[in-house]
């Protein structure tokens, strides 16, 4: 409708008020139709959240009678596995798992085998190595505190510092003493001058020590190297020197292997089945990256900082040698993980050098001695179908030298079907409170006979009697109607509650009846199967795609909508023509009595 802009000028009368208050009565029909077109719109959108409810329920329903695809789908065939002692062994089990308990005892775990790089001195720091490459070039300089007999002595290490520069500042920092010159029979002792502090480097590791009874202590939280860290200095309470607690490596593993190590060769080499190639531009960390990446390598392989070696290990368990080729590199043989021999007649030969083989598990189940190669155990070695045994640790004994066994038990998962009850409770409830909410007088679905017969359907069989079984009612698991204390009901006798108590003693007592008053038979009919599948025979008629109540509700319900606006576009379109009428009628009466007053007014001259 348009915006009425003119006023009765020659007529002195308010005629853009009368438009509008002719234009508003029309404009009522164009109103009716949109609070019709509201209303509907309201309940689509309640429809659609009653059919998500409704959907919801089916889905929870279906965790039941899923039981019909197989036993990997059913609950009832749902087993669970414990074990007394996680430390020692854990377990996995399938639904084809016989309910029983067993024995475990670890005798001994699977290792993997170790092929260890054998370097020697030529990874390990000496005096000339570069201590800010040290690290993996993590080490820092700057500061480095020296304390001597409680004097505290400031050494700046530099970036250029070789491992002597560093032990030569911290040497002089120290000071010396100066001892007096004495007879000592009939010979004369000149003085001498000794350091305060020792400091070497000896087979990769770094001693520092204090002399002529001095007490050195070294590093403090202020200082800007980690000179401390990086050397792995440990103080040895009982003679006040400090030591490397493990052998410094002087690799870096982010420069270029081949500058890293002399003598080695740009060409291939195998682990495995798998090759890997050097060149000029090849790093430490990439070829490492490279093995670790590799399926077909079969290993593990990482950089002992603290031993300075390249170490290979077995991604499989058990006592045999990892498979590793020289190719037309020389890496293997500088490694040390192989060994090339040549003979009078020029031919060559390469051998593997000694591994440190891994070894095969050994454990008992229920006194029986087994042997695995590896710390998974399986079926086929157990002989106990559909169960699978970690071996974690090896068993200890008690105080008395008693080894006790881990007790594996299998049962079936009670927890899981409770779960499932309750969230079939929950579903439930919010169904059927969401289908009252919504169809009482004034609701938006007030009268709809087939969806408050759903509602009567879905009460009528949770609370009905089963003919076949020990079990007839839900009630006989704990799932019961009125109202609830717990998060699984809503207060109500049209809703429901479940006893978790009851439910489990029910499923300890007789799972086989329990099973047979939910699922039956398992073939979903009206007239067959259990509680559950009466429940989805009842939910899938209505959500069915072709015949389903909900999609024909909804598409009824669209038309409806679809219908009321274009009625509302006819009817706004009929409005707007009226007050274009309107307009112009009185436009026309304006006009001509302007024209009656212009001939008056000539008339009085």
């Amino acid at each position: 409708m348009g915006e009425i802009t003119f006023s009765g000028l020659a007529s002195g009368m308010d005629t853009s008020s009368w438009i509008k208050a002719l234009v508003s009565i029309k404009q009522q029909s164009v109103t009716k139709l949109q609070k019709s077109k509201s209303t509907v719109e309201t309940s689509s959108n309640v429809l659609s959240t009653i059919k998500s409810k409704v959907t919801t329920l089916r889905s929870s329903i279906e965790k039941f009678t899923d039981a019909k695809f197989g036993s990997s789908f059913d609950l009832f065939s749902k087993n669970k596995v414990t074990t007394s002692k996680d430390s020692v062994v854990t377990a996995n089990v399938t639904a084809d798992a016989a309910k029983q308990n067993f024995d475990v005892i670890v005798n001994k775990l699977a290792t993997a085998t170790k092929a260890t790089s054998n370097l020697g001195s030529s990874a390990l720091i000496n005096g000339d190595t570069k201590f800010a490459d040290l690290a993996s070039g993590k080490a820092k300089t700057g500061s480095l505190s020296l304390y001597v007999d409680g004097e505290k002595k400031e050494i700046n290490i530099e970036e250029e510092d070789t491992v002597d520069d560093i032990l030569n500042k911290i040497v002089d920092a120290g000071g010396t003493t100066r001892t007096s010159g004495s007879w000592s029979g009939g010979t004369w002792n000149p003085p001498t001058t000794t350091n305060n502090v020792n400091a070497t480097v000896q087979d990769g590791k770094i001693v520092i020590s204090g002399n002529n009874g001095k007490e050195v202590v070294l590093g403090a939280s202020s200082d800007e190297s980690n000179f401390v860290k990086v050397m792995g200095l440990v103080k040895n309470a009982d003679t006040g020197s400090y030591e490397s607690s493990s052998k410094i490596s002087s690799v870096n593993t982010s420069s270029k292997i081949m500058e890293a190590f002399s003598g080695l060769e740009a060409g291939t080499f195998k682990i495995g089945n798998a090759e890997f190639t050097i060149d000029e531009n090849t790093t430490i960390k990439g070829l490492i990256s490279k093995i670790n990446s590799s399926e077909d390598a079969g290993v593990s392989a990482y950089w002992d900082a603290s031993q300075s070696e390249l170490v290979l290990t077995s991604k499989t368990e058990g006592a045999f040698n990892i498979n590793i080729e020289k190719g037309s590199s020389n890496f293997t043989d500088l490694f040390g993980y192989t060994t090339t021999t040549t003979d009078r007649w020029g031919n060559s030969t390469t051998k593997l050098k000694d591994q440190q083989l891994g070894d095969y598990a050994e454990l008992t189940i229920n006194g029986t001695t087994l042997i695995s190669s590896s710390n998974t155990v399986t079926s086929e070695i157990s002989g106990i179908e559909g169960l699978t045994l970690t071996l974690n640790s090896v068993s200890k004994a008690d105080e008395s030298g008693t080894i006790n066994p881990s007790t594996v038990k299998v049962e079936q998962d009670s927890d899981a079907l409770l779960d499932a009850a309750k969230s079939f409770v929950i579903a439930y409830n919010e169904a059927i409170s969401n289908i009252d909410d919504n169809t009482s007088y004034g609701d938006a679905l007030y009268g709809d006979s087939a969806l408050t017969s759903l509602r009567t359907n879905l009460r009528r069989t949770a609370t009905a009697s089963i003919d076949d079984g020990t079990m007839k009612l839900l009630s006989d698991i704990g799932i019961t109607t009125g109202k609830a204390n717990n998060s699984t009901s809503t207060t109500g006798v049209n809703t429901l509650q479940i006893d978790e108590d009851k439910f489990k003693e029910a499923l300890a007592k007789n799972p086989e009846a329990v099973k047979s008053l939910l699922v039956g038979d398992n073939k979903g009919t009206s007239t067959s199967g259990g509680v559950m599948n009466k429940l989805e025979k009842i939910v899938e008629d209505s959500l069915d795609v072709s015949t389903g109540y909900f999609d024909a509700k909804s598409k009824s319900l669209s038309s409806k909508i679809k219908s009321l606006e274009n009625s509302i576009t006819s009817a706004q379109s009929r409005v707007d023509a009226y007050q274009a009428r309107l307009e112009k009628q009185f436009s026309n009466m304006e006009q001509i009595i302007s024209s009656i007053q212009s001939s008056y007014s000539q008339l009085n001259i």
